[in-house]
């Protein structure tokens, strides 16, 4: 099959880019050596794969067959009996959305399945094609096996060439990594994951030798990423830890929260940048912890002392702080009841979505673990009180990143009134341009046998929609930039001798030989990335764009902190 270098279905921009290749020569090295990575599939890792799908045996995440699923048996007398039919529908409801929901799932994982035995066949290496979207990240062609895969997919695969892993230090980010994977003591220090593995190094090599049966894997957060570094460990250890020994599994390293890094480095916000791994420090920071705490704090505060109700737009809001407070305090506010909201500011997270999104927290746990939910009915107005409090706090915690995201979103609004699209160019010459139409709807009547089908289509217009350019303009605008981060980091790596690659956006996997060399070259691009004024840059781009008239209302760039860059390059827990 035929891929474009670059996605789009916008001849004009195509030829654009291809007549400007010449301007953009880290784009074109980055795929080069991204497209030179050879894999192999991990064959113990399929195994265990196949076994659990070829008897329904749910581990490590996987979906069973929804067939496998029995709704709840009829009453006798359904047909004639209206509560009878009543209570089994509320009953099989909830089953049968499940099957329906595990139905997609269970046909991609065997699709998956189908596409590993079609690369076994080969018996040799293979690689994967990559793709530029408009913002510039990287997408591996084709979809479902490939290094951005579900956990289960990448666990599949391996590098094909590996290297020695060489010094104690090379191991101890091998093991790290896969204290990491198993979730126990991933935000301790390094010491204590260390430790961790030092202490269940029998546990780690029982279940990678028998992992049909012994399923201690499966406690992992990430359950098959965990198997293939349990397997690789044992064969480490039956080599006696011997420093010849070749080690081909990716290790996978994270940066934390990558868009308020993004944010807080243009704006050179020292809060956001100590919060966000920025700034060196002796142990991770964990942002959504600190805004979990800040959450925390106003609640106990409320429950003391409890507000007044306020009139606000013809509305009295009572808070209601001693019930809902107290509720919230009970249930308990942890890093998790905030990450989601947290990790999604960047992206244009609205007060909409906040709440949505703490309603979704309490459900999920509720259902995954059995949690404690004391709001039963109440849970909107519980999630609908949280929401302001939880927003507050975050933009506490993160001062710059709201600044920017709403000077973003001014500038998008005058740009698109003027119907045009927001464009701009990356800090690698790569040109952006964002089109967001307005849609209409048309109603449309069609025959199936002898039923009438009311259908909705919905076609674009030629005009440029506002409120969905101000929606898109900020993620769209950090994920240009981490694509252009990743995609100099790559160059400045491959130049320090890295020929391995596993790359998914902010996230880089390279072998343990290769972690430090790597974590060198991120920072060292985040840092080159912003010694420019990308902010300032962007904006005259988009002040270029407009007409006189609206030129006069441009916004002014908000204040910048005082975060020395400078530190970055030292911060060992900038990617984790």
């Amino acid at each position: 099959m035929h891929y474009n270098l670059f996605k789009s279905s916008n001849r004009k921009y195509l030829e654009e880019i291809k007549h400007r290749g010449h301007e953009m020569p880290i784009l074109y090295d980055a795929v080069n050596i991204l497209q030179k990575t050879e894999w192999l599939v991990n064959e113990p890792v399929y195994k265990v794969f196949k076994h659990c799908l070829d008897n329904n045996i749910p581990l490590g995440k996987l979906p069973v067959n929804p067939e496998s699923i029995e709704l709840p048996p009829k009453p006798a007398d359904i047909a004639t009996n209206k509560d009878a039919l009543i209570k089994w529908k509320k009953l099989a409801k909830p089953i049968h959305y499940q099957k329906v929901k595990l139905q997609s799932k269970f046909i991609q994982v065997h699709q998956i399945k189908a596409i590993v035995e079609r690369y076994r066949k080969l018996n040799k290496g293979f690689f994967f094609p990559q793709q530029y979207d408009f913002r510039g990240r990287l997408y591996p062609k084709p979809a479902m096996f490939e290094p951005q895969s579900a956990d289960y997919a990448r666990a599949l695969m391996k590098f094909k060439f590996g290297k020695k892993m060489g010094t104690n230090e090379n191991f101890e980010k091998f093991a790290i990594y896969g204290a990491n994977l198993f979730g126990e003591v991933d935000k301790e220090p390094i010491e204590v994951r260390l430790k961790w593995v030092t202490e269940n190094s029998d546990r780690i090599i029982a279940t990678a030798t028998d992992p049909i049966n012994d399923h201690y894997w499966d406690k992992a957060d990430k359950a098959f990423a965990f198997l293939a570094w349990a397997i690789e460990y044992k064969a480490f250890a039956e080599s006696e830890f011997d420093a010849d020994f070749i080690t081909t599994l990716p290790i996978q390293a994270d940066c934390s929260n990558s868009g308020l890094q993004h944010y807080s480095a243009m704006m050179r916000d020292e809060v956001g940048g100590k919060a966000t791994n920025l700034i060196p420090s002796n142990k991770p920071q964990d942002v959504y912890n600190e805004v979990a705490e800040n959450v925390i704090e106003k609640l106990e505060r409320y429950k003391r002392e409890p507000r007044l109700p306020e009139k606000k737009k013809d509305k009295v809001i009572e808070y209601n702080d001693v019930l809902f407070a107290t509720q919230w305090l009970d249930y308990g506010i942890n890093r998790k009841t905030v990450k989601k909201p947290v990790m999604c500011l960047p992206y244009s997270l609205t007060r909409f979505s906040c709440r949505k999104y703490l309603e979704e927290h309490v459900l999920k746990e509720e259902q995954d673990r059995g949690a404690y939910n004391p709001f039963k009915e109440d849970l909107f107005k519980a999630t609908q009180y949280l929401m302001p409090i939880v927003w507050q706090s975050i933009g506490e915690v993160i001062v710059g990143a709201k600044n920017v995201m709403k000077f973003l979103q001014e500038v998008s609004r005058l740009v698109s009134s003027e119907n045009l699209p927001v464009c701009w160019t990356t800090p690698n010459n790569y040109p952006v341009q964002m089109w967001n139409y307005e849609t209409e709807s048309k109603r449309v009547k069609t025959r199936m046998g002898d039923s009438v089908i009311k259908l909705t289509l919905l076609t674009n217009t030629d005009r440029i929609s506002k409120r969905d350019t101000s929606q898109a303009v900020a993620p769209n605008f950090i994920h240009s930039l981490d694509s252009a981060c990743l995609q100099l980091a790559v160059v400045k790596a491959r130049a320090a001798g890295i020929e391995n690659f596993c790359m998914i956006h902010d996230s880089f996997g390279v072998l343990a030989p290769d972690y430090d060399v790597m974590a060198v070259a991120v920072r060292e691009a985040f840092c080159e990335i912003y010694e420019k004024d990308v902010l300032a840059n962007w904006a005259k781009e988009m002040h270029d764009m407009l007409s006189e008239k609206n030129q006069r209302k441009f916004p002014k760039l908000p204040p910048k902190g005082r975060l020395d860059l400078a530190l970055v390059k030292k911060s060992i827990f900038f990617c984790i």
